[in-house]
């Protein structure tokens, strides 16, 4: 109409703005009954802090209280350097002049195949094995279900008897770790166990296994490397080719008698294991803080329950 203003979508509306296009954007306000303030959550916590306080005090003493129903656990680990060159026994220095040759005879002349090889040996599943028949520990790593007195399983079902597949995987989960530093390249061996005196002994054994093996492994090489070399240095007259053999011959043979004599062969040990004097777990510290903060939270949700209904008394119906 003549002398009326026209107004767009939503022009004059209170609680509305107009958008792009000329449309209108409702706002809808907060219902301010069902808003529920910081001011009084805090007055309501505040209210009931001797009760949050008495939450917090009591779940971090039974925290700490449930601390001596757990089987302490002992750690000892070593510290060990990988060895690298100079396992191959002077074949890494005749690799620049005999490379070709030595890697047709199947002779690693690398250190770091030699330091993953020592890595994987200790975490391999066949070491294990021997290590867990020949100590006779199943019952030590089943002690829950093992009868020390009439020295037998204590299990109803059969299938229920700790078989070495169990006793592996429980040993590589649950009982030894090892970490390689990337910086340095040391590696750690950790073992975890209930008997700190045992925790060291296998931290100890499981090292001169390793080494035991790899030198074993290393000696059998170097036998069969020799065999080879022989045969070749019978199949030729060229004088350069007998002389080159005659050399690398002469480098198995040092690595042979070096590997029979050397005790670490696989690892030499930086830092060695010891007889650990304190449990690393349970650490009864960290658990009372996590008691006191779980506590603290149990309260701090009771006080707000309990002003739920109090509210809800005070609004009516």
């Amino acid at each position: 109409m003549p002398g009326q203003e026209a107004s767009g979508p939503g022009e004059g509306r209170p609680g509305s703005g107009a958008g792009e296009g000329g449309y209108a954007i409702r706002l809808y306000p907060l219902d301010q009954s069902e808003e529920v303030r910081l001011v009084e959550l805090w007055q309501a916590i505040w209210a009931g802090k001797w009760r949050i306080a008495l939450a917090s005090f009591v779940l971090g003493v039974v925290a700490v209280l449930a601390t001596f129903l757990i089987t302490p656990e002992f750690r000892s680990q070593a510290v060990l350097s990988p060895v690298g060159a100079d396992r191959s026994g002077g074949l890494a220095a005749l690799a620049g002049q005999f490379g070709g040759l030595a890697s047709l005879a199947g002779i690693n002349l690398g250190a770091e195949d030699n330091v993953a090889e020592s890595i994987a040996i200790l975490q391999s599943r066949a070491l294990t094995e021997r290590f867990i028949r020949e100590r006779n520990l199943l019952p030590v790593i089943f002690y829950e279900d093992w009868d020390p007195e009439r020295e037998t399983w204590a299990v109803d079902d059969p299938e229920d008897v700790p078989t070495l597949s169990r006793g592996v995987e429980r040993f590589d989960k649950s009982i030894r770790t090892v970490n390689q530093d990337a910086e340095t390249g040391l590696v750690t061996l950790v073992i975890d166990w209930r008997d700190p005196k045992l925790a060291q002994d296998w931290a100890q054994g499981l090292v001169d296994a390793v080494n035991a093996d790899t030198r074993n492994r290393a000696i059998e090489q170097s036998k069969r490397n020799i065999a080879f070399l022989k045969e070749q240095i019978a199949a030729t007259n060229e004088v350069e080719l007998r002389t080159a053999v005659f050399g690398v011959m002469e480098s198995e043979m040092k690595n042979a008698m070096l590997a029979a004599v050397r005790t670490e062969f696989a690892f030499t040990v930086i830092d060695p294991a010891v007889v650990p004097e304190k449990p690393f777990w349970p650490n009864r510290i960290l658990i009372a803080v996590v008691g006191l903060f779980l506590g603290g939270l149990v309260g701090v949700f009771a006080v707000l329950m309990r002003r739920v209904p109090a509210r809800n008394k005070l609004e009516g119906p």
